[in-house]
C-alpha cells in the first residue's frame, strides 16, 4: 500500500501546496466570518502559507541533498578504487533506481576486481616460477617488476632490485651481457668468460602499463642447450662422414684386394681396367664429398655489388627449368651474385628432386620497400611439419643420399646478406622457400 513517503519529489510539492492552499482557504473563511478586513486577512494568510510551504520544501530538499551527497561520496570512492561503500535504499522513487544502480555497479566492479586479482596472482606465480629471467622497466629504465630467475641472474636481493636502474642492477654481470641488456639487444648472445663459452637468449618488447610505456626484458642462459645441440651436430657430422667414408673405402679395399689376387695368380687380368675405373670413380666421389664439407666450413663473406635479377634467373633457367611468376623487378639488388646463384641453384635442385612436376616448380621475385623477396615453390613431398625447424640445421637431410648441407648453406648465405630464409609447407602439398635481399648498399 502506498504512503506519502513513497511519493515523488514533484508529487510532494503538489501535495504540500494543496494542503497549504486548503488551510489558507479555511483560514480566510474563518477570518471573513469574524468580519476581519479582507486585505489584512489575505496578507496574513499568504505570509503564513508561504512560510509553511518554504519549511516543507526545505525539509524535502535537505533529505534529497543528503542522499545526493552520499551518492557523490560513493562515486568519489569508486574513483579512488574503494568499492566498499554501499548506500542504503531510499523510499524516494526518484532516487531509488539511481541508488540501486550504484549498488549493482559497486558489486559488479568488486567481483571483476577480485577476478582480476586472482588472475594476476596466477600470472605472477607462473612468471615467478619461470626459468627465464623477466624484468619490467619504466620509461626511465627503472625496474618495476622482476621474478626469481632475474634475481638469480643479477645476483641481487628482492629489495635491491625494485626501483633501481637497469645499469646499476647489471653491475655484477659479465661486461658483454650487461652491455647487451642495457642496449636493448634482441637475439642470441655468445661470449667467453674464464675460458668457457656462454650463450644467452635476450628479448625486449615494448608494453603499455597504466597508460605508460614500459619495456619487458627476458633473458635465459641457453649455454647447456647450445652445447647439447652442438654435440648432437658433431655426432651427426661424424656419423655421416664415417658412413660416407665406409661407403667409399669398403669397395675400394675389396677391389684392390681382388686386383692383388688376380696379379698374383695371373688370372682374369682383363678385368683390371674396369676395377681400376671403379676405384678411381669411388675415390673421385669421396674427394667431392670431402670438398663439399670443406667449402661449407670456409664460406667466405659476401662480396656485394649491384646486380640485375633477370640475367641471374635466365642462367638458372637453363640449368633447372622453372616457371617465372609475375614480372621481374627492374631495380638492381645488392648482393654477392655467385653466392645467391648458389642459393637459387640449391633450392631449384631440391624442387626438381622433391617429386614435383616440372610445370609446378615456380619462382617469384617482388620488390618490397628496401628489399627484394624471392620465393621458390613446388608441389613435391614437402617437409614434415615437426621437422621444419630442423631443416636449416647442418647435417640434417630427408634424402637417403643427402649430406644435409644444402639448405644450411643457403641459410648461412642469406643470413650473411642480412636477410632471412623461411620454409613453409603449402596447403595442397609442396614446399615454399622464401628469402630476402637488400636493394642497395645503404640497406645492406
Amino acid at each position: 500500500m502506498s504512503t506519502s513517503s513513497h511519493w515523488s519529489f514533484s508529487g510532494r510539492i503538489l501535495l504540500s501546496s494543496g494542503c497549504v492552499l486548503t488551510c489558507a482557504l479555511i483560514a480566510l473563511a474563518i477570518a471573513l466570518h469574524h468580519q476581519v478586513p479582507v486585505f489584512f486577512a489575505c496578507s496574513v494568510i499568504l505570509l503564513v502559507s508561504l512560510m509553511m510551504l518554504f519549511l516543507l520544501l526545505g525539509h524535502y530538499t535537505r533529505r534529497r541533498q543528503r542522499i545526493l551527497a552520499t551518492l557523490e561520496d560513493g562515486i568519489k570512492s569508486i574513483k579512488d578504487g574503494d568499492l566498499s561503500l554501499r548506500i542504503s535504499p531510499t523510499p524516494d522513487p526518484d532516487l531509488a533506481r539511481l541508488i540501486d544502480l550504484y549498488n549493482q555497479l559497486t558489486t559488479n566492479l568488486k567481483q571483476q576486481k577480485q577476478k582480476l586479482n586472482q588472475k594476476e596472482l596466477v600470472l605472477d606465480s607462473i612468471v615467478q616460477a619461470s626459468p627465464m629471467a623477466t624484468l619490467l622497466l619504466d620509461k626511465q629504465h627503472h625496474i618495476v617488476y622482476h621474478n626469481a630467475a632475474a634475481r638469480q641472474l643479477l645476483h641481487k636481493q628482492p629489495g635491491a632490485l625494485t626501483g633501481s636502474s637497469l645499469e646499476v642492477a647489471c653491475d655484477a654481470l659479465p661486461a658483454a651481457l650487461a652491455q647487451a641488456l642495457n642496449s636493448g639487444y634482441t637475439g642470441m648472445l655468445s661470449f667467453e668468460q674464464q675460458e668457457q663459452k656462454h650463450t644467452y637468449y635476450l628479448g625486449v618488447e615494448p608494453v603499455t602499463l597504466n597508460y605508460q610505456p614500459h619495456s619487458l626484458i627476458i633473458c635465459k642462459n641457453v649455454s647447456a642447450e647450445q652445447n647439447r645441440e652442438e654435440i648432437m651436430l658433431w655426432k651427426n657430422a661424424i656419423r655421416l662422414i664415417s658412413h660416407e667414408l665406409n661407403n667409399s673405402l669398403a669397395p675400394i679395399q675389396s677391389l684392390t684386394s681382388s686386383a692383388q689376387t688376380m696379379l698374383n695368380q695371373h688370372k682374369h687380368l682383363e678385368l683390371l681396367p674396369d676395377m681400376l675405373d671403379t676405384v678411381s670413380q669411388r675415390a673421385h666421389n669421396l674427394s667431392e664429398f670431402i670438398q663439399r664439407y670443406a667449402e661449407y666450413a670456409r664460406l667466405p663473406a659476401p662480396s656485394c655489388a649491384a646486380h640485375a635479377i633477370a640475367p641471374l634467373l635466365e642462367r638458372l633457367q637453363a640449368l633447372y627449368p622453372f616457371t617465372l611468376l609475375g614480372t621481374v623487378p627492374a631495380d638492381t639488388g645488392y648482393f654477392d651474385v655467385a653466392q645467391v646463384e648458389q642459393v637459387l641453384l640449391n633450392l631449384l635442385k631440391n624442387a626438381h628432386e622433391s617429386g614435383s612436376d616440372r610445370a609446378d616448380i615456380s619462382v617469384r621475385v617482388v620488390q618490397s620497400q628496401t628489399r627484394l623477396r624471392f620465393a621458390v615453390v613446388d608441389r613435391g613431398s614437402g617437409i614434415l611439419p615437426g621437422n621444419l625447424h630442423q631443416a636449416l640445421q647442418p647435417f640434417y637431410s630427408t634424402k637417403a643420399q643427402g649430406t644435409g648441407l644444402g639448405l644450411s648453406l643457403c641459410h648461412d648465405i642469406i643470413t650473411a646478406h642480412q636477410g632471412q630464409l623461411r620454409l613453409r609447407n603449402r596447403e595442397k602439398g609442396g614446399l615454399m622457400v622464401e628469402f630476402d635481399l637488400p636493394l642497395g648498399e645503404n640497406t645492406h
